[in-house]
């Protein structure tokens, strides 16, 4: 009996040892609120309950393991949850125009679905992930490029990668350890079409210092869009580079950034080119927090063909966990171009017809766990 005792007692105490070094989180964001959009439909506005003004609502499982000497296994998978109609998973968008043929993501772990390793080099995950670029700009903008209101990446990159596409599938990413506040990203997503390796291949570098009041962030990347057709025909190829950086002035938080793109039809010849420039702020007020930013799309291939982007929001800490929010955004588009709320551009699906404006305004709450 004692013996049994001991037993058990020593299977507890290694049971408890694995439990110690072994963890997995299970976090989300649940925001909900009343939505009234305008995307130049002749039909007149929408009005509506929707899920994410401020955040993207979401549910995510995370977890790492201790491997000893400075080593650990770490796991994330974390997706989209359409909290106005209930559903269990946010279902992805067929890519468009530039991205047709691709899906930001099939539903699911649409966000993030990764495993990796990370120690003293740095960190290394394989799968879906954010690419370097998107790493970059959402630490700048002053809405993290999140909500429905005025994520940068609606208008950014002539919205190329609004939605999911800031996100990369099949990849694997590098991410250093910070030095002094300087750190730096890798990212390559595999296109995985037969007979091509570079075929609708997505790649990207970022470097960044984050160090007191200030951080700065440049990074670039590059998308391959190619037939599936053996052998695979490049048909256009998107570069893509951006900087910008925040800087705290205690009472205040200025913002800044600039983007160039340039979209590349290799098949007819072509070639589109866009600047991009965002100025903004976001301050602490009363028990909340103000965001505002003013975005252009420079179109400097296509004569009146761009737009600009006022947006404002306001956020009341209820607790640290929980706050109500409102925001109001509003794009001008050029005669020539449509940009809508969602960032889609003209001739694509949820685009504003040209020369249309496209405005959002909610108010809703937000619970984060």
């Amino acid at each position: 009996m004692k013996k049994s005792l001991l037993a058990l007692a020593v299977l507890g105490a290694f049971a408890g040892a694995a439990s110690a070094q072994s963890s997995v989180t299970v976090y989300g964001i649940v925001d909900l609120g009343f939505q009234n959009s305008d995307n130049g439909d002749p039909a007149g506005r929408t009005n509506g309950i929707a899920s994410g003004g401020q955040s993207a609502s979401r549910i995510g499982f995370k977890g790492v393991e201790d491997l000893g000497g400075g080593l650990a296994a770490t796991f994330n998978l974390e997706a989209t949850i359409s909290a106005d109609t209930g559903s269990t998973f946010g279902t992805g968008t067929a890519g468009t125009g530039f991205n047709a043929g691709l899906n930001a993501s099939a539903g699911g772990f649409n966000r993030i679905a990764t495993v990796g390793l990370q120690g003293a080099f740095g960190a290394v995950n394989l799968g879906r992930q954010t690419s370097a670029i998107k790493d970059a700009y959402d630490q700048i903008d002053p809405f993290g490029d999140g909500g429905n209101v005025a994520p940068i990446s609606t208008i950014f990159f002539n919205g190329n990668l609004a939605g999911d596409f800031g996100r990369i599938s099949n990849s694997a990413k590098y991410t250093s350890n910070s030095f002094g506040g300087f750190k730096a990203t890798a990212a390559y997503g595999f296109g995985e079409t037969a007979g091509d390796t570079g075929a609708n291949s997505n790649y990207g570098v970022g470097v960044g210092y984050a160090n007191g009041p200030l951080n700065v962030q440049f990074a670039y990347h590059n998308q391959d869009r190619s037939t599936v057709a053996n052998p695979a025909v490049q048909t256009a190829e998107g570069k893509l580079a951006f900087i910008g950086a925040t800087y705290n002035f205690g009472a205040f938080k200025l913002h800044g950034a600039y983007a160039d793109t340039k979209i590349e039809a290799t098949l007819a010849g072509t070639e589109t080119k866009f600047r991009n420039g965002m100025v903004g702020v976001s301050l602490p007020l009363g028990p909340g927090s103000l965001f505002a930013s003013y975005s252009i799309n420079d179109n400097r291939t296509v004569d009146n063909s761009d737009a600009k982007k006022a947006a404002i929001m306001y956020t009341y800490d209820l607790s640290k966990r929980t706050n109500l929010y409102t925001g109001y955004s509003r794009t001008s588009n050029d005669s020539g171009t449509g940009i809508g709320v969602s960032g889609s551009r003209i001739g694509l699906a949820a685009a504003a017809p040209a020369g249309e404006s496209a405005s959002v305004f909610n108010v809703g709450i937000r619970h984060k766990f």
